[in-house]
């Protein structure tokens, strides 16, 4: 059984005419039913394997594609994967039909797709197959060199025990963005995952030359290299191997000082160190854990939700790494989110600007319903755990439904560690449906619990004043927000409505 493979730095994207003729798969035979609740897929069928009637209908789709009739061609291939999804060859045809079917064409991709893509991640276990169905439908077909597309092809593809297509997802996003070192490095690290020496090697190889000061694509090169040599050597990998992982034990030394202290140099060197490790045994649950958490320390999010989504796997769903992984994934998504609300506030003149704020819009609005649906299955399963209720709880504030958040919130207001960030959010659930007393209550029992001024207490204090001001009871109003003017000027508003409050 094989976990993810070992991402690097920065795993991202590549142009489309040679998808064909760079992708060679040979030596990715193996599957990987083990992983999957799929029955096994026979990958990188061929031709000749096919069904007649599935023969027939390909016959039919090269016909199109040689009058030119892309849509036509596109149509037909996608109707062959749905009951043949190893059929590599088609899957490269259907890619090249999309690519000239979309040539000339201006589309508004950005945010429209981010959102396709995000509705269908968390189905990936669930169901891998249909999602790579939707995705060669919804996406691909429009977008045929989408880097979120095609990564959750590659996840999708992975979980169905279909490794070539996999690699091929993430070989068409390197054709589409030959500068884009991100998915170069996956690629690299996705052979080097499955010991196919050789092309891990070319595809580093490939990074060095376009920057000398990878030096993470050097290591992994050089690597890449000696573990071919010695695979093609039969030399004993549990021997001459690890006499030439020379800085191995140098990166543990590391790890054992603590990462508190370590610069990201060194959490560097301890990835690279535990990347190898783990190379040699995927299935090792403490490893792969050590590895998800210096990914996360580097801020390389989407090499750690890797990680820790395989940790999970291995350790029969240990509740408290499907928590982190449902952070790390909260994360990674809220990324996408941000690059797509920049995109919408520096570029105020941009002819479809009111189109992108309105995906926009729908994507945030897409994000918080997966997120809800997340925390209420984990509630389902683990209805006396209080952080879920209050994770859930505060999820459901977000997306205003304030009803449902405060059933969740007053069980969570039980366990002692969570009492008073509950009191503070059911206090604002009351305020925004305009139950103003017992939005009041809630904030003056959780002050009455913290004697000392730190921030948990400020903010109850400028939620309780503003909801005084509001109110029109400007002596608690004042007096709120001047406990929190003598000790710090600067938080938030304070000073001004404090100041102003003196005719100033």
């Amino acid at each position: 059984m094989r976990g993810p493979p070992c991402y690097g730095g920065n795993p991202s994207g590549l142009r489309a005419t040679q998808i064909s003729d760079l992708f060679h798969p040979s030596g990715i035979t193996e599957t990987m039913s083990e992983e999957a609740n799929t029955p096994e897929l026979k990958d990188d069928v061929r031709q000749h394997q096919l069904a007649p009637n599935l023969n027939k209908l390909f016959l039919k789709a090269e016909s199109a594609m040689e009058l030119r009739n892309w849509s036509y061609a596109v149509s037909l291939i996608q109707a062959i994967l749905v009951k043949e999804p190893g059929f590599l060859e088609g899957r490269k045809r259907l890619r090249l039909a999309s690519v000239k079917e979309n040539e000339g064409k201006r589309g508004i991709k950005m945010g429209g797709e981010a959102l396709k893509v995000m509705k269908m991640q968390s189905q990936v276990k669930k169901d891998p197959l249909n999602v790579m169905v939707m995705l060669e439908k919804d996406v691909l077909a429009g977008d045929p060199y989408n880097p979120q597309g095609n990564e959750l092809l590659y996840e999708a593809a992975v979980a169905a025990g279909l490794p070539v297509t996999a690699g091929f997802a993430l070989q068409t996003v390197i054709d589409g963005d030959p500068e884009n070192i991100k998915f170069y490095h996956k690629l690299g690290d996705f052979y080097m995952s499955r010991e196919i020496y050789d092309k891990a090697s070319e595809i580093f190889g490939k990074i060095v030359e376009k920057n000398r000061s990878d030096l993470e694509a050097t290591k992994k090169f050089k690597d890449a290299t000696a573990r071919g040599s010695i695979a093609s050597q039969k030399w004993d990998s549990e021997g001459d191997w690890r006499d030439l992982l020379k800085d191995k034990d140098a990166s543990k030394d590391l790890e054992s000082k603590g990462r508190a202290a370590m610069t990201p140099e060194m959490l560097q060197a301890q990835a690279d160190g535990l990347a190898a490790e783990y190379a040699a045994n995927q299935n090792n649950l403490d490893v792969t854990k050590r590895l998800a958490a210096t990914y996360e320390e580097l801020e390389q999010f989407e090499s750690a939700l890797s990680f820790y989504e395989w940790a999970f796997h291995l350790s029969n769903n240990d509740p408290s790494l499907e928590k982190k992984v449902a952070n790390i994934r909260e994360i990674v998504n809220k990324a996408h989110l941000d690059a797509l609300a920049r995109f919408v506030e520096e570029n105020p003149g941009h002819p479809d600007i009111e189109l992108y704020k309105s995906q926009l819009a729908e994507a945030e609005k897409a994000q918080i319903e997966v997120l809800i649906a997340e925390s209420r299955e984990r509630v389902d399963r683990n209805p006396t755990d209080n952080e879920l209720r209050y994770e859930l709880g505060s999820r459901l504030f977000r997306a205003g439904q304030y009803r449902e958040s405060i059933q969740h919130l007053q069980q969570a207001k039980r366990s002692p560690n969570l009492r008073i960030r509950v009191m503070n959010l059911l206090g604002q659930c009351y305020e925004n449906m305009n139950m103003t007393d017992l939005a009041a209550t809630q904030y003056e029992e959780a002050l009455t619990e913290l004697p000392s001024m730190d921030e948990v207490k400020k903010e109850l204090l400028y939620n309780l004043g503003l909801l005084y001001e509001k109110l029109g009871n400007t002596a608690k109003y004042m007096e709120c927000l001047k406990q929190i003017y003598a000790v710090d000027y600067g938080y938030r508003d304070v000073a001004v409505r404090v100041e102003g409050s003196y005719g100033g």
